[in-house]
């Protein structure tokens, strides 16, 4: 039982006579390491502003077709070298096609929706400010709906 301190004592002056023993050479000592980091893209949304319903009246049940006079107001962040591509969805089968205005150019997107490519040359904020103009689906029925559209957005990958 006695032993047992004593032969830890006796360990301890060897372990601090050794670390005195490396500090002393660790003066001359170097080490070299390379260090990287991979950044992954990313890319978010921020939905500022956007109609919460549609109304349809009997003339765009006639025509076939609404403009949304509301704009959707959205903040893209990405810091994708490369861009991002916005995804729109329909929510409900109320619609057969759209245009979406705001963007380089208007595109045409199918009932589904679909997605809209943005390329840039570097990270940035970009702010939009979109329009739709809706085909209404065949037997859709003049009144007021929910807003029908969903949208996310992902970075596009470096090419």
């Amino acid at each position: 039982m006695h032993a047992a301190p004593l032969l830890l004592l006796i360990a301890g002056s060897f372990v601090a006579a050794g670390a005195k023993d490396s500090a002393a050479g660790a003066t001359n000592a170097r080490t070299d390491f390379t260090v990287s980091a991979t950044v992954r893209a990313v890319a978010d949304i921020e939905l500022q502003s956007a109609p919460t319903n549609i109304k349809i009246t009997a003339a765009d049940v006639e025509s076939g077709f609404v403009d949304v006079a509301q704009p959707t107001r959205l903040v893209i962040h990405s810091n994708s070298p490369s861009g991002f591509a916005l995804e729109v969805r329909t929510l409900t089968p109320m619609l057969s096609s759209m245009v979406v205005h705001g963007l380089d150019a208007d595109l045409s997107l199918g009932a589904a929706g679909g997605t809209i490519v943005q390329r840039w040359r570097s990270p940035r904020v970009v702010d939009l400010s979109l329009k739709f103009r809706f085909a209404l689906a065949p037997g859709l029925k003049a009144g007021s709906y929910p807003w029908p559209l969903r949208m996310a957005v992902r970075p596009l990958e470096s090419i």
